[in-house]
């Protein structure tokens, strides 16, 4: 057990969970601790494969509703479609992970740590985007004129986060072409080193600045009142939707910080029970409450988006109901 819970925290800036699965290069082939250790693993991951499987089903069935109602592209229908590759490139990794377990297969450690730390960056856009479009309902709710419309105000934020996106997956793409380079010769740990301090930082920054954000606007639209009830209500839902999604970046930042202190310190038992538990609060949750329909249309159902109110998909159930 000592040899076993030294090689988990060992290198200790590794990515968070796949790495401490597969940190051998092969897996052990008799009945040692580290082969036990990494049975429970295996079942952890099998059961987050299906788990993620399920979501992502869930999620491409909205995805293909949302597109007969938002033309492609347009930055609400990126947003759900960051939830789906997130949730596909999770599923493929937990389920690989499982597979490379259980078969005893040698693995690819610079594949392994590209189907972990992606879907990270992933998420972290699908925030951003999503905080976006927070600002933007919040602002446009209130009967003021520091913007003059919502359109332009729109399209500005969008060049901004498409030039910064191209930006960082091309550097990203980049950095992971070094790292297979490295992992050949098992010399990949500063590219590592990097991945964990990014996601981490990444993990802060984000919710700070969204709290930043919040606490400044807040200040300048003091004066002005909400343009409806309706509107007051449909901030009060967006708050509580970002405030969920912040939430759980900073959990995930806060466990990117002490993993490598805790994990020498827990049962293979305990330590899939944490893992588990921190998904369900930093992804599972997020997810499950934006893939509601009630919350697709706060997002697509604004004047200035590309679906008007009166056709929002819970409009037109509405009115097929209203017609028999």
């Amino acid at each position: 057990p000592t040899r076993c819970r030294s090689r988990r925290s060992e290198n200790g800036s590794s990515v968070w969970v796949m790495r401490q699965l597969l940190l051998p290069r092969a897996i052990p082939h008799d009945d040692s601790t580290e082969w036990q250790d990494l049975q429970h693993f295996g079942i952890v991951s099998f059961v987050l494969a299906v788990a993620y499987f399920g979501t992502l089903v869930s999620a491409a069935n909205l995805l293909v509703r949302i597109g007969k109602y938002v033309a492609r592209f347009e930055t609400q229908w990126i947003l759900y479609l960051g939830v789906v590759v997130h949730l596909s490139v999770r599923t493929i990794s937990w389920g690989l992970a499982c597979w490379v377990i259980f078969y005893r297969m040698k693995h690819w450690q610079g594949l392994m740590t590209v189907l972990q730390t992606l879907p990270e960056f992933i998420f972290l856009s699908t925030y951003l985007l999503l905080l976006f479009h927070w600002l933007e309902v919040y602002i446009f709710s209130h009967q003021q004129f520091i913007f003059a419309t919502k359109r332009s105000f729109h399209k500005s934020w969008q060049r901004v986060f498409m030039l910064t996106h191209i930006v960082f997956y091309v550097t990203l793409g980049v950095f992971y072409i070094l790292l297979f380079v490295k992992a050949t010769t098992g010399d990949e740990n500063e590219y590592l080193e990097v991945l964990t301090t990014a996601e981490a930082v990444a993990n802060f920054f984000l919710p700070v600045s969204h709290v930043l954000v919040w606490t400044y606007f807040a200040i300048r639209l003091k004066g002005f009142v909400y343009s409806s009830e309706s509107a007051k209500r449909t901030v009060g839902r967006m708050h509580g939707i970002a405030i969920l999604w912040t939430t759980g970046r900073l959990a995930r930042g806060t466990i990117l910080i002490v993993e490598n202190s805790i994990v020498s310190l827990l049962s293979p038992v305990s330590y899939s029970m944490l893992l588990v538990l921190a998904l369900l609060v930093t992804e599972f949750m997020p997810f499950i409450f934006t893939l509601d329909w009630t919350v697709i249309e706060l997002l697509f159902g604004d004047e200035a988006g590309p679906l008007s109110p009166s056709f929002s998909p819970m409009n037109r159930i509405a009115n097929k109901l209203s017609n028999r």
